[in-house]
């Protein structure tokens, strides 16, 4: 990986929001960190792309509506945008659990979506995740990873000593130099 990746990956559940044993279901429930929405917006600012990749499997279980799912995603997008920040692409894996592709994490192909979309090797990517799955993307697609220790990151940790821990978004990418 480059010092300072070219592209920057993030998932949403439990990375950019707080993360609910039920999913977010409804905008109301969308309960962005406000640490990591401006250590997003600080990274895009640098001119590198930042993308969203998603599993949310609520869509194929038919637990949220595409329209009220629209305007979670349009909620965060706001956000990011009102701190300055943009996301470059927004990739999601709609599938239930039961339906594995290999779009889904811990399948890497949402990440390879991105890079391919973005011009960029696994070498100039960094994938921010705080699920063992998005470890395992991450693997699977050959980019480096650092696991964050919101969400399910504290769990993840317990389970996976050997990967890069940080608290929180901002910290990840303090520690590159990126936006510290």
């Amino acid at each position: 990986m480059t010092l300072f990746p070219r592209l920057l990956l993030l998932d949403r559940d439990g990375v950019l929001n707080e993360d609910r044993p039920d999913s977010v279901r409804h905008r109301d429930a969308l309960v962005l960190i406000p640490e990591a929405i401006a250590a997003l917006a600080a990274y895009s600012r640098t001119g590198r792309a930042v993308a969203l990749v998603t599993n949310q499997g609520i869509l194929g279980r038919g637990h949220v509506s595409k329209a009220e799912f629209g305007a979670i995603q349009a909620t965060l997008i706001r956000a990011v945008e009102a701190a300055g920040g943009r996301l470059a692409s927004v990739h999601i894996a709609p599938d239930a659990r039961d339906g594995l592709s290999d779009r889904r994490k811990p399948g890497p192909g949402m990440l390879r979506e991105a890079m391919r979309q973005h011009g960029v090797s696994p070498a100039e990517t960094l994938f921010i995740g705080d699920a063992l799955t998005d470890a395992e993307a991450a693997q699977a697609a050959g980019v480096a990873f650092r696991l964050v220790l919101t969400g399910k990151g504290r769990a993840s940790a317990s389970a996976r000593p050997d990967l890069a821990a940080f608290a929180t978004v901002a910290e990840a990418l303090a520690d590159l130099g990126a936006c510290g």
